[in-house]
């Protein structure tokens, strides 16, 4: 089974040169064919499965068009997603169109039984998205961890917690946002006993910035019943991150 995992930065084009940041227009009007172009190159690794985080955000699209689309020309049969915020805890942003078209997701070819959303308690991204397949049956977990180190290491203790009580093999993904390096992943693998096997790959293992990769945010972890056959980062310039490509197999467990 193919998995790509993929932050596209709300189709703004970035590559993580400073200055792309200041160019506020492309968050209300996101420059043409970078969708279109995000998918063309997602299609020619032939994924089961695609998750998308930082989808939408601007004034011109809503967030299920922009979903659709993916889901429509990713020739994917099944999906779930979520705005981003848990506009319980901050409720004004609901009244802000920029951030309620702002969402993850999740693009499966297999069958998807079951779907859930947890909500963090800290941070402004605060959403954790699972999906569990039919068959393998295994739970998809893609989180997008918070900026501050204090609210992210909370995060993760949360995290772990979320993964411990699940009773079957897991693919956790997301852009983590380890400013300080795979060491703060540290206790999340110690204690869930999962695997993050990046140094299967066989060209550089970083992912942000993408112009010039030199940091580890994003990461595809795996449960000790899974085995990774492929790990590796796809060199797709369209977010200021970088995709990663990971092939697993998994013995089904009924």
């Amino acid at each position: 089974m193919r998995i790509i995992f993929y932050n596209i930065e709300y189709l703004e084009g970035a590559t993580g040169k400073k200055y792309e940041y200041l160019e506020l227009w492309k968050r209300l009007i996101p420059p043409k064919n970078i969708q279109k172009n995000i998918v063309k190159e997602l299609k020619k690794h032939n994924p089961d499965i695609v998750s998308l985080v930082e989808i939408g955000g601007d004034f011109i699209s809503s967030e299920k068009k922009h979903v659709n689309y993916f889901k429509k020309n990713l020739k994917m049969k099944y999906h779930m997603d979520r705005i981003k915020y848990n506009f319980k805890k901050i409720s004004l942003f609901k009244y802000i169109p920029i951030f309620n078209s702002q969402s993850n997701a999740v693009f499966s070819k297999i069958k998807i039984r079951k779907s859930k959303v947890y909500f963090l308690k800290k941070g402004m991204k605060r959403t954790v998205l699972r999906v569990d397949l039919e068959k393998p049956n295994i739970a998809l977990i893609v989180v997008h961890l918070a900026l501050g180190k204090k609210t992210r290491q909370s995060q993760i203790s949360e995290l772990i917690k979320i993964i411990k009580k699940i009773k079957k093999p897991v693919v956790l993904m997301g852009d983590f946002n380890t400013f300080g390096g795979e060491k703060e992943i540290k206790k999340l693998l110690k204690e869930t006993h999962m695997k993050h096997k990046f140094r299967l790959t066989n060209n550089q293992t970083y992912t942000f910035p993408s112009f010039h990769p030199k940091k580890r945010f994003d990461y595809v972890i795996t449960s000790k019943e899974i085995k990774v056959k492929k790990y590796k980062v796809l060199k797709i310039k369209y977010s200021d991150h970088l995709p990663l490509l990971v092939d697993i197999e998994v013995k089904d467990k009924k």
